[in-house]
């Protein structure tokens, strides 16, 4: 009897380290979750500003060739 009561204890104490693993795993799940989205709005915030100048630089690349052009018809 002893040995049964031995042994349904280790399963108990096994269940329990087993159900706060799993906690943890969904806890940590949770967590890399929310910083999967985090770095998701990071990139889409950086891929618009990095719209937003090289839109800026085109332009003013536009006008430099215009006018270095200029200067050059001028001379």
């Amino acid at each position: 009897m002893e040995d049964k009561d031995k042994k349904i204890k280790e399963l108990e104490d096994k269940l329990s380290e087993e159900i706060a693993v799993k906690k943890s795993e969904v806890i940590l799940n949770k967590e890399l979750l929310e910083k999967i989205e985090k770095q998701k709005l990071h990139i889409n915030t950086l891929q618009e500003i990095n719209e937003d100048y090289s839109n800026k630089i085109a332009k003013l690349k536009v006008i430099i060739n215009k006018i270095n052009q200029m200067t050059l018809n001028n001379n």
